[in-house]
């Protein structure tokens, strides 16, 4: 068989989940020697052409409330939110071709190592999207916007080993002999099968781990010691990567991460500069807030799923306040 139709061959496979792990391999290698590009550039736009728009499911864990349930599931299944989260629309076969596509990005950027000896997988989330993805474990994890995850086409050996830059919530699947690890930096995070958010954005300060449910333990390495801290339901571990600290308090609304997961931030007297802050990450750009604002208090639900404008209109609005672009930063004024 030509290298052609054996491309075209595995790619069906692929698609169809019935790959054995040495036509797995195959697969990639040929991806990797990147000689029938256009080809396999073609079949993924057949694909994307042919594939069904459908709702996706599971996005919603057991462990939510029912209540939060129903108001999750409202607003995500509303005409308007069919116009708000177009990505939880696709079926499951343009998740596999998205997958795909990645993948071969980051196999010809030459960026496959090994985890564990396994083929590398590298998600990026650009923009202001959101991603969720199904790890080989059954892990569920909901990207947030510029953030990037890289985890194992397949799981080997004693630990389940994955990296993040970025933020992401974590739904890990329950396997005491073989631990679930997210390596951000020089910091570890250690699980067996719980919930929980992970913020590593490379550009800031801290670097957050809030528990939602079950246990984890989280490691800082630092000057060669290593600093660890084991955390229950909502509790959160805090590390300062330049003061090289690492500190643990409560986090009461640790539940609030369910759906800030899908883009729906609700504030509770949180202070303006911080709410300025989280804009500036969901939609990378800089907001200035005048002095007088620094310490007020925002009350209400925003979603960044919207686009900025019309986000900051609704921040305002509540706040009594005014917004102007003033060059390349947004500028909120009393």
């Amino acid at each position: 068989m030509e290298e052609k139709e054996e491309l075209a061959h595995l790619y069906q496979l692929y698609l169809s989940n019935r790959c054995t792990a040495e036509e797995l391999n195959r697969f990639f290698n040929l991806i990797q020697k990147g000689k029938e590009a256009d080809q396999l550039q073609n079949l993924l736009s057949t694909t994307w052409d042919q594939t069904p728009m459908a709702p996706e499911t599971g996005l919603i864990p057991y462990f939510l409330a029912q209540e939060s349930q129903q108001k999750v599931a409202a607003i995500t299944n509303s005409a308007a939110a069919k116009k708000l989260y177009p990505m939880f629309r696709y079926a499951a076969a343009i998740a596999a071709v998205l997958l795909l596509f990645c993948g071969i990005y980051f196999y010809r950027a030459e960026l496959q190592q090994s985890i564990g000896g396994a083929a590398k997988m590298e998600i990026a989330s650009v923009t202001s999207s959101r991603r969720q993805i199904q790890l080989p474990d059954g892990t569920k994890v909901w990207l947030s916007p510029h953030s990037k995850l890289t985890y194992p086409v397949a799981f080997e050996g004693a630990h389940r080993l994955v990296s993040l830059d970025g933020e992401a919530f974590f739904e890990v699947a329950h396997d005491t002999q073989h631990p679930f690890i997210i390596k951000s930096g020089q910091v570890s995070t250690r699980v067996l099968g719980t919930s929980f958010s992970l913020s590593a954005y490379a550009d800031q300060e801290d670097i957050n781990v809030t528990l939602v449910t079950g246990k984890v333990a989280v490691s800082f390495d630092a000057n060669g010691k290593t600093t660890e801290a084991i955390i229950t339901a909502n509790q959160r571990v805090s590390v300062n990567k330049k003061e090289e600290k690492m500190s643990t308090i409560n986090f009461p609304d640790a539940k609030d991460l369910l759906d800030r997961r899908i883009g729906l931030f609700d504030y509770k007297g949180t202070p303006l500069s911080e709410v300025a802050e989280d804009l500036e990450m969901q939609y990378q750009v800089q907001i200035s807030l005048a002095p007088e604002l620094q310490n007020h208090r925002f009350y209400g639900h925003l979603n960044m799923n919207t686009d900025l404008v019309q986000t900051l209109k609704k921040l305002c609005t509540v706040m009594e306040t005014n917004w102007e672009k003033n060059g390349g930063q947004y500028v909120i004024t009393k």
